[in-house]
Formats: structure tokens, sequence, C-alpha cells
């Protein structure tokens, strides 16, 4: 009777727009228009090897917007670039005026939707770990530890929440152009993007109980970190489909780098593998037994003689417990390692999180890491510059002591014109540092972040310098900094929490990641009123 009554109302519609004219034949056709379905392609395995879960890539063609936004082609380096200045300018209209807008897309992923307002204690776990646990698993499985990638026209940020996914959005208004879900384990890292490309790596932090009966028994390199499977992806940038994978040995948390199309990645498994970026054909592995790669990505130096070489930091289970690591890009083989010079001893996983920074003009590395610690629960921050040619330790800032951070526990250093600038999670504080002699230039306490043993402490994120200002996240802020003295010219309030997250700029806009699993887009005149003097 239903299906009836439902036909003669059709009916009587277009008779009546007959009787009446075209107007209502245009409202009703626009009603029943049908909205353009997306394209979904789903993938069960890869070269004859199964997946842990169904891939599933859901592809918006119409979303995509045919404006040049004037974004890099590439971004071959966690972070956007050897020195990790995330800060690029465009001819793009919308870009410069700056566009506002915020999504969810953890929430798409599977994830609960938490508002950036709620409050601590009302995080997953809270009741039971207490606020400061909850927000590091909060980062670890469910939001975006790391900043968002911009290339290609297009926005990319990967999602935590398991099985990881990856997001490829439009950056004027965060419509998803196409995304992908059931990765085989956690993204927690940047994208990179090579060649019409995008690369993710996945993994998680965990250690089943048979690596610890390996470590007691001294047998390091048994010990892979990593409890579930580890794998990288290349997927099509524009649509998404997918053109490669690998299983990792161990989890494969850090992002890669690539240079002339050689992607280079490290795992927990103290693998350095190095292979052709377009088809994943491995080219070189060098494997490091007792060593494992947590969180510090890969990135590169182009050697005097035109040989590139790809450095990452990795945790060493014997003396002394922390390397940095750089191979032949060509052949794989080991160019040099670093380490903290005597007294200084690297601890706990410091040296193999944090991704170090190249000053491709001065040939100097750097990095930061925890160290000395003492029964008490305290180390220091140390910041180490390397020679990137030779690996000779140049010299060794020590930053201050302070509790243990959790997880994490360096922050990613920047470099821009001779500084770096630097964090101290431990301390809540920004530095800027001179990269020839490791001098301090200024130390500035951000007000806002609460540090250990209480809270986990910030800011573990790269710094941004863009028209002449430091911009920096930690805690629930975003800081606007006077890069000469430090001084602090605006804490701007967003919410949830900023894990090892840098402030992408381009034109006027700044895009965030969150720990509560949004993405912003925000104008960089609504982050500090003043900014239009200074640009």
């Amino acid at each position: 009777m239903k299906k009836v009554i439902l036909g003669i109302m059709v009916v009587s519609v277009f008779l009546l727009g007959a009787f009446l004219g075209s107007p209502v034949m245009q409202f009703f056709s626009q009603v029943i228009t049908p909205i353009p379905q997306p394209i979904v392609r789903t993938y069960d395995m890869y070269n004859t090897t199964y997946f842990p879960y169904e891939v599933k890539v859901v592809y918006y063609p119409g979303n995509y917007t045919n404006l040049n936004l004037g974004l890099p082609t590439s971004w071959e380096v966690t972070n956007g670039g050897q020195s990790h200045n995330a800060a690029f300018t465009t001819t793009c209209t919308q870009l410069i005026q700056g566009v506002v807008w915020q999504q969810d897309f953890a929430h798409m992923a599977g994830a609960a939707l938490i508002p950036l307002s709620a409050p601590q204690n009302m995080l997953p776990g809270a009741n039971v770990m207490g606020t400061r646990s909850a927000l590091v698993m909060l980062t670890q499985m469910v939001g975006e530890p790391l900043g968002v990638t911009l290339a290609d026209n297009l926005l990319f940020v990967e999602e935590d929440s398991g099985p990881g996914s990856i997001f490829a959005v439009n950056p004027l208004n965060g419509q998803v152009v196409w995304y992908a879900t059931g990765l085989a384990s956690y993204a927690m890292n940047n994208p990179i993007v090579y060649n019409g490309i995008v690369f993710v790596t996945v993994g998680d932090v965990g250690f089943n109980f048979a690596n610890f009966v390996h470590y007691e028994k001294g047998q390091f390199s048994s010990i892979h970190r990593g409890m579930a499977y580890g794998a990288i992806y290349a997927f099509n940038a524009t649509d998404g489909e997918l053109l490669w994978m690998k299983f990792t040995m161990g989890e494969a948390m850090p992002a890669p780098a690539v240079y002339d199309g050689i992607l280079a990645y490290s795992d927990g498994g103290g693998e350095f593998i190095g292979v052709n970026a377009t088809t994943g054909q491995v080219l070189w592995m060098d494997s490091m037994p007792g060593l494992f790669d947590s969180m510090s990505s890969v990135n590169y130096y182009v050697m005097p003689n035109g040989t590139p070489i790809f450095i990452a930091g990795f945790t060493s289970l014997s003396q002394p417990f922390g390397l940095l690591v750089a191979v032949d890009g060509l052949n794989g083989k080991e160019v040099w390692n670093a380490t903290l010079p005597s007294p200084n001893r690297p601890f706990n996983t410091g040296m193999g999180d944090v991704p170090p920074a190249v000053d491709q003009q001065l040939g100097i590395v750097v990095q930061s890491t925890v160290a000395n610690a003492e029964p008490n629960g305290t180390v220091d921050t140390l910041v180490v510059g390397v020679n990137a040619t030779t690996g000779q330790v140049l010299w060794v800032t020590n930053l201050g002591r302070g509790y243990t951070p959790p997880a994490f526990k360096g922050a990613i250093p920047t470099i821009y014109n001779g500084t770096v600038y630097v964090g101290a999670p431990s301390l809540g504080k920004e530095y800027a540092i001179n990269i020839k002699t490791g001098q301090i230039l200024w130390q500035t306490r951000l007000n806002g972040i609460s540090t250990p043993p209480s809270a986990p402490g910030g800011p573990r994120g790269g710094a941004t310098y863009y028209d002449n200002l430091l911009w920096v996240v930690g805690g629930p802020n975003v800081y606007v900094l006077n890069p000469k003295t430090g001084e602090v010219l605006q804490q701007y309030y967003v919410g949830g929490r900023f894990g090892i997250v840098n402030p992408v700029i381009v034109g006027s806009t700044m895009y965030l990641t969150n720990s509560y699993g949004w993405v912003i887009a925000i104008p960089l005149y609504q982050v500090y009123p003043n900014y239009v003097l200074y640009a």
C-alpha cells in the first residue's frame, strides 16, 4: 500500500510540474539528483602475503580542489625537510588570508568523539591510571602524535586509532579526498610524499614477554620492539590506490626519508632498509642486532662528494645505550655512528626517540636526548651536535635536570639560520642554541605546560620559524615567541593535548593536530592578533 501511495505522489509532482512550468521541475530535479558515490577499494593481500586487516580505501573525487595551492610537491623528511622547519609561502589567496576549519578524523576512523574541551579526568582510563598516563595513552593509541603533511595540493594526516588510518584532505575546507583504514598497526607519524606517492609506516610501542626473557638472558640480538605488526605502505597520493607494501621486523613507528628515488626506513628490529621509492624493491638492508628505532624518524645528508647518507637514532640494549647511525644511501653500509661522550650516559629510549635535524649547509646533525639518570627519577636533557660527514661530536649542551618524561622523552629540534630551537619536556621550556658552538642563547619557561612527574611535560614537537616569529605548541596551547629573545608574545588556548606536534604553516594558515583526534586549521592572526605587524 505504501508503495502505491509513493507512486501516486511522484506522478502527481510530475503532473503538477507540467502544469505549473519549469520552476517546479527544476526544484524536483535538485531534490532527486543522486549524491556522487565514493570509489571504494579493498585489499586483503599484497604480493602473495595476506594482511591482518582488510585495507579499505574510500575516494571522494569531488572533494579535491583544482586550485593550485602552491604547496610543496614533496615532503621528504618528517616535519617537512632536513631542518624540520615546516613553514611555506604560497600564492593561494585563501591560504594567505587564512582558512578556518576543524575536523575529527579520528572519529571517522572509529575512535570516540572527544571534544577539545573535555577535562582530562574524563579521558579513557583516567579514573584508573590517572590523567598523566591517560594523556600519554591517548596520544599513542587514538589521536595524532605528530603534525600534518602538506604536499601535492593535499593535507595528509595519520591516525593512531587502531588499526591505523591515513587521510588525504582538502586543505581549504577539511573535506576528505580519500582515506585508508585497516593498516596493520598504529599510524603515528608524518606521512612522507614523493613523486606522487605517499608513504605511511605503522607499529606499536610494546614489548611482549618473550622480549623480557631475552633481556634477562642477555640475548639482546633477539629483542624486537613491537607487539603487533609493523609495516610500510605506499599509496597513490591523488586517489589512495595501494601501490605496494612491506612488513617490517618489529614496529615501524618512525617516518622514512626519501632522497633521489631512494626511500630509507628503520624499525624496531634493528634494521635500516633502503628501497626503490616507486616499486618498493629492496636496494640494501643493514641489520644491527641489539638496536631498535622507536620514533627517531630518518633524515638525510648529502656528503660533499654527492653521496647521500641516511641518519636515524637507535636505542642500544647494551653500552652505550643510544646511538646515531648513518648509512650510505647507495649501498647501506655504515658510514659512522655517534653517541654522547663520557661521562654522559644515554638513558632509556632517548636517542631512539628523537628524529635528528640536519643543517645541510653547515654539515651538522642535531639531536636531543635524556641522559644521566639518577635513582630519584631525574635525568638531564642534552642536545648534541655532530659533524654530518665524519660523525665526530662537536658539542654537547645540557639544558637542565628534571624528572623523566613518559614515552617520547626528548624534543624534536628545528634549525633556522644557524640557531637550534628545541624543547625540554621535563622542564616545560623552549631553548635557542647556537648550532656552531652549542651555546644557549635563551631559555623560556612556557606557562601552562605542567611538568613531570605529575604530568607528561612538553614541548616535544619542533618549533616553526615563520615571519620573524617562533611558533611552538605544548600542553593545550600555542605559544608565539620572539625568536631573538625568547619572550612569550602570545599564549593561545586550543584545548586537548599537543603531543609531538609541530605547527605547519603556509601563507597565514596554521595546521595543527591533537591527541584528542582533531585536525585544526586556524589563521595566524587569530592565534596572535599582532601577527600582521610582524608579517
